[in-house]
């Protein structure tokens, strides 16, 4: 959280140009929209393009008629600042549920943490809409939890639907055999399609999914070992380095094979709520780590990543989590490793020393992917102490 702070104000103090980084771009491709154009041929100032389904350019275009683009920004920096209050209130409420106290010192800093943790205030700062679209996914998560499976589906969409990503959550919904909430997914997901094929016809489908979604694969990037400054959080990174005269098609299996096993364990005889939370932590994590995520998809995993720091039980599994978790808010890659040494008072030979010794380092992955990594490591030691992959499955649902 301190870090975020810190990041707000150098934000605020020597990098202005970054605020409604985002925003402009879905300004520039509503108006485009509105005056029947391409959204995806129009670039924002700054040289950026819409990448989001058709559907969503309707939900930016009622702002462009409050004025300019800082008003739209305004809106969508308040309804983020809403919604995150909301998604604090609810966990909050679930955490408590559990049996666990949140004192309100506990309640500010979870708030805090959601709203400008050092992963989230790029959101806030850019206009992006993650953090309305991370109340839809930690609020569908624990929905699901608390057998309110419709809402559960339907705001678990939202996401996948916008990012497309985070529609692997499926996964963890077949495992679960939530159907209610697979048909409230499948339902909404159908229907802002079809809104979007109706608005704006099959030319902007076409182009969405053969320019911008097929386009942005990045897999050339991992060809002979992806570049030390590149700022994504996946286990094709290590691949690529270990591998780097290999297809870079096949760190995606590489990736996913090791992935798998850890959800494997984790989908083990889920006996307890605790040990569906675990589960449910895992995929999203695995989630992040499979695909060539950004820094600040990291964002995607706080609730049930908040949830499983008060309700993991005291031993090793819990430390790993919490030593994970703490490594997994250095949010850098080694792009910004000489702008932090800058702030350092060390002379420019110590400070270029440091970061050639710390390019191997962040050359096979970067503090947020070694995080992510303890905390699944964390996830598996819980499971073996807790007995939960010795004993037999019960019938019915978990019990605490």
């Amino acid at each position: 959280m301190a870090l975020g702070l810190a990041l707000g104000s150098y934000y605020a103090l020597g990098w202005t140009v970054k605020f409604g980084l985002n925003y402009r771009v879905y300004d520039v491709a509503a108006r485009a929209a509105v005056a029947g154009e391409n959204f995806y041929a129009v670039a924002s100032p700054e040289q950026f393009y819409y990448l989001y389904p058709p559907a969503t350019a309707a939900a930016f275009v009622p702002l462009t008629w409050l004025g300019g683009w800082q008003v739209g920004y305004g809106v969508v920096t308040v309804v983020s600042v809403g919604v995150t209050i909301a998604l604090t209130a609810l966990t909050v409420r679930y955490i408590e549920s559990l049996g666990h106290s949140v004192p309100t010192a506990d309640r500010l800093l979870i708030g805090t943490y959601l709203l400008v943790s050092v992963h989230s205030i790029p959101s806030l700062v850019y206009g992006q809409v993650n953090h309305v679209l991370v109340a839809g996914f930690g609020a569908g998560l624990l929905w699901l939890e608390q057998d309110r499976e419709w809402a559960a589906g339907v705001t678990l969409a939202i996401p996948a639907f916008v990012k497309v990503f985070p529609a692997a959550i499926g996964l963890w919904l077949l495992r679960t055999r939530s159907w209610r909430a697979v048909a409230g997914a499948a339902a909404t997901g159908t229907g802002l399609s079809l809104a979007g094929l109706a608005a704006f016809g099959v030319d902007s489908y076409r182009t969405y999914v053969f320019d911008v979604l097929l386009g942005r694969r990045d897999t050339a990037a991992f060809a002979g070992g992806l570049d030390p400054g590149v700022s994504y959080v996946t286990l094709r990174r290590p691949l690529s380095v270990a591998f780097p005269a290999v297809d870079p098609t096949w760190y995606a299996v590489g990736a996913a094979a090791l992935l798998l096993p850890i959800l494997a364990v984790s989908y083990w005889r889920l006996r307890t709520v605790t040990d569906r939370l675990v589960a449910a932590y895992a995929t999203a994590t695995a989630i992040i780590l499979f695909f060539p995520s950004l820094l600040l998809y990291y964002v995607y995993l706080t609730v049930p990543l908040i949830v499983l720091l008060y309700d993991l039980p005291r031993g090793w599994g819990r430390r790993l989590f919490v030593t994970g978790t703490v490594v997994a808010n250095l949010s850098l890659s080694f792009r910004t490793v000489p702008q932090v040494l800058e702030l350092a008072p060390l002379d420019p030979a110590t400070a270029e020393a440091i970061a050639a010794a710390l390019r191997p380092v962040f050359a096979v992955g970067t503090p947020v992917l070694y995080g992510c990594l303890l905390t699944l490591v964390g996830c598996l030691v819980y499971r073996v102490e807790s007995g939960g992959l010795s004993l037999p499955d019960t019938a019915g649902l978990p019990s605490r």
